[in-house]
């Protein structure tokens, strides 16, 4: 299976014949009444994603609680030992790689970004179940790739449904993926963001028309949103959402704090730059290695990591495991410089391993993780910043470089930010532009090398 890298958040050309609404290129712009109809059909879209992607991620916490909570319990341990630590990411390496063998082969790797070309139903099970897999049993990625592809393969559901052409497919698809996303970033507008900015730049739209075709996708996102907020109380119901814990009152912007978040920003953008660079370096020297040695190696690991990091720290596996959105709370409370750049190097060890290994998921959550660490860290060494703005910085420079999206990242630090995002929101857009010239840069220097 090829893993050739590529630029940060792109799909890249598809190895294998998928189902694309656009593949024969850009297609016309529908009528007014075809408009009218996909608008329709994209609001009504968002209720069976959410729906879609409420079982996906409660699927994956009870997957969690069983093999992380309920198998430790029952086996009268206090803390996972360090055998069950090692085995469980390598248990997750042999199920992505028996995934890999089914129709669709999982999916596209973590490594390559979040993908828009949409699968089929058939091959969406393949890629459903690596990620299960994947985010279950404590590799570091996120829910957001196999939840755009869910959100993918419902529009193209939808448009096949209702017999529509290309345009309405590529439409519904795109929108399926706004509605499955909503539900992860805490509501529409930094979804939204997220697929305007990669649709973008993938060019599968023209640019005249980029509003026409997204617009049905942020109605699809807002329904999506609601039904997400309407059942994420049901029993059994467990939601996977990014969000900070409440930051410290910032009443206003200090010069000193912009002058070190320059810094915080860089800092935080080269260590997620860097692990993308690192994962894809890994992809192509590692292609020919069968999936199912490398994967399982790099999940033994991965776990050998959490094992030295709790060993070193008597810090939980979980802060170096997981996507990390449920630590986050734990990191911004930390007062141990040496835990926090030990973290910083630890998990992402981790999370380029389990880009560039294979393994499914996304790549967004573990690096806002890793920026809010950089943040943290750098509000206790460095004289005179505060916490609030420190970790704004971290998170908005590192979602940045992480996937190239420069808008995004600025977007989603300042709802992060909660009461203090009117103050904060200038030095989330000064980090996420140092974040995406941090990625730019190192692309650069891989293409000339």
């Amino acid at each position: 299976m090829s893993r050739q890298p590529s630029s940060p958040g792109a799909a890249g050309p598809p190895a294998r014949e998928r189902p694309a609404p656009s593949a024969a290129g850009p297609p016309e712009t529908p009528s007014p009444g075809e408009y009218l109809r996909i608008l329709v059909v994209a609001a009504l879209l968002g209720v069976p994603v959410a729906l879609a992607a409420a079982a996906f991620m409660s699927a994956t916490h009870g997957l969690t609680t069983l093999v992380w909570t309920t198998v430790p319990d029952n086996a009268g341990w206090t803390t996972p030992p360090g055998w069950y630590v090692l085995a469980v990411p390598a248990m997750a390496g042999l199920l992505v790689a028996a995934a890999l063998r089914l129709p669709g082969h999982g999916g596209e790797p973590a490594v390559k970004g979040i993908a828009l070309e949409p699968l089929s139903p058939v091959q969406l099970v393949s890629a459903l179940l690596a990620a299960l897999a994947t985010l279950g049993l404590g590799l570091v990625l996120g829910p957001e790739a196999p939840l755009t592809a869910l959100g993918l393969t419902a529009g193209l559901v939808a448009a096949r449904a209702l017999r529509s052409g290309a345009s309405g497919g590529q439409i519904l698809a795109i929108a399926g993926a706004f509605a499955a996303i909503s539900t992860v970033f805490g509501g529409p507008l930094p979804s939204a963001l997220l697929l305007f900015e990669l649709v973008a730049r993938s060019g599968m739209v023209p640019s005249a028309a980029l509003g026409s075709v997204l617009l049905p996708g942020l109605l699809a996102s807002g329904t999506a949103a609601l039904v997400f907020t309407g059942v994420d109380h049901w029993p059994g119901v467990a939601e996977t959402v990014l969000r900070l814990p409440p930051l410290p009152n910032y009443p206003t912007v200090r010069l000193v704090d912009v002058a070190w978040c320059l810094l915080v920003a860089l800092v935080a953008a080269v260590v997620a730059a860097g692990a993308r660079a690192i994962a894809r370096k890994l992809a192509e020297r590692t292609a020919r290695i069968s999936p199912v040695v490398l994967l399982c190696g790099a999940g033994l690991v991965v776990g050998l990591l959490a094992v030295g990091f709790r060993a070193v720290t008597s810090q939980p596996v979980d802060l170096v495991l997981f996507s990390g959105e449920s630590a986050l709370p734990q990191v911004i409370a930390e007062t141990s410089a040496s835990v926090l750049a030990l973290l910083l190097v630890v998990k992402g060890a981790a999370y380029a391993l389990s880009l560039g290994a294979g393994f499914r998921g996304g790549p967004t959550f573990p690096a806002v993780t890793l920026g809010a660490v950089t943040g943290v860290l750098a509000s206790i060494v460095l004289p005179g910043l505060d916490l609030t703005p420190a970790v704004i910085a971290g998170v908005a420079a590192a979602a940045s470089a992480a996937l190239g999206l420069s808008f995004f990242g600025a977007l989603l630090a300042a709802l992060l930010a909660g009461s203090a995002a009117a103050e904060t929101i200038p030095i989330a857009v000064i980090a996420s532009v140092i974040g995406w010239l941090a990625a730019t840069a190192l692309q650069r220097r891989e293409a000339r090398h």
